[in-house]
């Protein structure tokens, strides 16, 4: 006797049995899309902990208004990606109300020969800022998270064609802006 794996259930399908009640479907949801969705969130925030928290609220938001959730032709993960933008933005709205003008992160320890590798970092960080949104996010998505083309698509409601040209132009901009800084 061969061993038969079973084939792993569609978003759809989980998404239908969560709805029907059954918790455990959205635990599935919750191992298939965790990985991604926290990297996206980490990228974005200072602090491991405050990675965590949002992307649990981040599921926890999306299991309570599951049952309004309607497919409409996108991945899943479209929809948990976009609970996470909506999150991130509210989270840095409260967080600038409440630090204070001009306070700024420690510049940590310069020793060593991190140094060099400190400043390439914050030069490249440094003209990340200096791109548009769009240009900073399919970067993140696609550089950063390495994630496929038709995902980013979906997730920023763009053709996989657009995606491809976003990048190309998005890097071209980024090699402009670091050889005009390094030189």
């Amino acid at each position: 006797m061969g061993d038969y794996e079973k084939p792993s259930p569609s978003d759809a399908e989980l998404i239908a049995r969560a709805k029907g009640g059954q918790v455990e479907a959205f635990g599935q949801l919750y191992e298939r899309y965790l990985d991604p969705i926290y990297r996206f969130i980490r990228m974005r925030v200072d602090g491991e902990r405050d990675a965590e928290d949002l992307c649990e609220t981040v599921f926890l938001r999306t299991y309570e208004a599951l049952d309004r959730y309607e497919d409409r032709g996108h991945p899943f993960s479209a929809y948990l990606y976009q609970v996470a933008k909506n999150l991130l933005a509210d989270h840095y709205r409260h967080r600038s109300r409440m630090e204070p003008e001009g306070e700024s992160e420690s510049a940590g320890d310069d020793s060593g020969g991190d140094r060099d590798q400190q400043e390439e970092l914050l030069g490249i960080a440094q003209a990340l800022g200096q791109l548009s949104e769009d240009y900073r996010e399919v970067i993140r998505l696609r550089v950063v998270l390495e994630l496929p083309t038709e995902t980013v698509a979906s997730w920023m409601g763009r053709s996989p064609g657009a995606v491809r040209v976003l990048l190309h132009r998005a890097l071209k901009e980024l090699n402009q802006r670091l050889d005009k800084d390094g030189a």
